[in-house]
C-alpha cells in the first residue's frame, strides 16, 4: 500500500512534479504512477506516452517508461514497442525491500590519495549512460532555448555550464555494482531553476 505522506510532495493538480532522489520514495512516486494505469492494455510507445502526459508534468515520458520497467512495474515487449501494466508487479514495500537494501560502500581511497586535493576517485561512464544523459541535457536545452526566442530569436544554442557527466546521480543498488540515474545536476534546486540559469548565461552571452 503507498504511504500517501511519501507520494503527496510530488504530486500537484492530480500530477506527478518530479521523481524523487531518495530510492524509497522514488518507488512509492512509481507505484502511484502505475496504479493509474489501467489493467488488461496493451499500449502503442505513442500510446502509453500520452497516458504518462496526463500523470506527470515534467515533459519526461521516456525516463518514466524506463523506470517502471525497471522497477518491474511495467512490462514491455521485446521490440520495445509495447507497455502494459505488470500484472505480478510487487507491492511497493517489497520493491523497497529489493532495491532499498543496505549495500557495502565502496572501499575508501588509500590516506595519501584521501589528503590530496589534487587526486579525483576515477570515475566511468558507459557510452548508454553518456548517450541517455545526452539525450536528457538536450530536452533541457530546447526548453531553455525556447525561452531565449522569446526575446533573442536569433541564438541557435545555449550555454550549460555544466558537462554531460554532471547529469548524473550515482547511488548503491545493490552489491558491487553502480546504478547511474539521469537527473539534473547536484545542487540545483529543480529543472525549472537549472532551465532558468541557462537562459540567464544564453542572455549575458548575447547582450
Amino acid at each position: 500500500m503507498i504511504d500517501s505522506n511519501e507520494v503527496l510532495p510530488f504530486i500537484k493538480r492530480g500530477k506527478l512534479t518530479g521523481l524523487p532522489a531518495k530510492r524509497q520514495k522514488r518507488i512509492f512516486a512509481l507505484t502511484w504512477l502505475a496504479e493509474h494505469i489501467p489493467p488488461e492494455k496493451t499500449y502503442t510507445e505513442k500510446e502509453f506516452n500520452a497516458l504518462l502526459n496526463k500523470l506527470h508534468s515534467f515533459n519526461d515520458p521516456a525516463a518514466l517508461r524506463r523506470e517502471l520497467c525497471d522497477f518491474g512495474l511495467v512490462s514491455r515487449s521485446e521490440d520495445g514497442t509495447a507497455y502494459r501494466l505488470a500484472p505480478d508487479a510487487l507491492p511497493p514495500e517489497a520493491l523497497i525491500e529489493k532495491f532499498c537494501s543496505e549495500a557495502p560502500k565502496p572501499a575508501p581511497p588509500d590516506e595519501a590519495a584521501l589528503h590530496d586535493p589534487y587526486v579525483k576517485p576515477p570515475v566511468t561512464y558507459s557510452e548508454s549512460n553518456l548517450a541517455d544523459a545526452a539525450e536528457f541535457r538536450e530536452r533541457i536545452h530546447a526548453q531553455a532555448l525556447e525561452l531565449v526566442r522569446l526575446t533573442r530569436p536569433e541564438v541557435t544554442e545555449v550555454v550549460d555550464r555544466y558537462p554531460v557527466e554532471a547529469y548524473f546521480q550515482q547511488h548503491w543498488d545493490y552489491p558491487g555494482a553502480w546504478y547511474t540515474i539521469v537527473a539534473i545536476p547536484e545542487r540545483v534546486k529543480s529543472r525549472e531553476a537549472l532551465i532558468d540559469t541557462i537562459v540567464r548565461d544564453t542572455l549575458a552571452k548575447y547582450r
